[in-house]
């Protein structure tokens, strides 16, 4: 069953996409951006240099990200142990990194991708296009 969503980079879906939101998924996310080689992220690409076919697969990869989300933030809230709680965020973590990586993305490509959107409205808006077309 196809849901017809719409995607804004505000709120949960940014702060997921980026492994920033506190609590939930935070944590497991934030191991998918720590697993990208570079212990230092580079600094963001130019939105005009980010070419249109990556951004399509960073789209993509938002989507599958934010369905994520949505799927363990519920299990994630009514877990009954810390422990519970780091089980889920370490699957949803792996599944995150699955995700991005199937669009053909590394964790750190898709991380400047998103980042350059919350610097640049146009590169915000290419990129939103990209997550919610079907």
């Amino acid at each position: 069953m196809q849901r017809s969503t719409r995607l804004s980079l505000g709120g949960w879906t940014l702060a997921l996409a980026l492994g920033l939101a506190p609590g939930g998924l935070a944590p497991g996310l934030a191991l998918a951006a720590q697993d990208a080689p570079s212990t230092q992220a580079p600094p963001a690409p130019a939105a005009a240099s980010i070419p249109d076919a990556t951004i399509g697969k960073a789209g993509a990869a938002l989507r599958d990200v934010a369905n994520l989300q949505e799927k363990y933030q519920p299990k994630m809230e009514s877990a009954g142990s810390q422990q519970e709680k780091q089980g889920l965020a370490e699957r949803a973590n792996a599944e995150a990194v699955q995700a991005i990586q199937s669009h053909g993305l590394s964790v750190q490509e898709y991380s400047n991708v998103v980042r350059s959107a919350q610097a640049n409205p146009q590169l915000r808006q290419r990129l939103l296009d990209a997550a919610n077309k079907q």
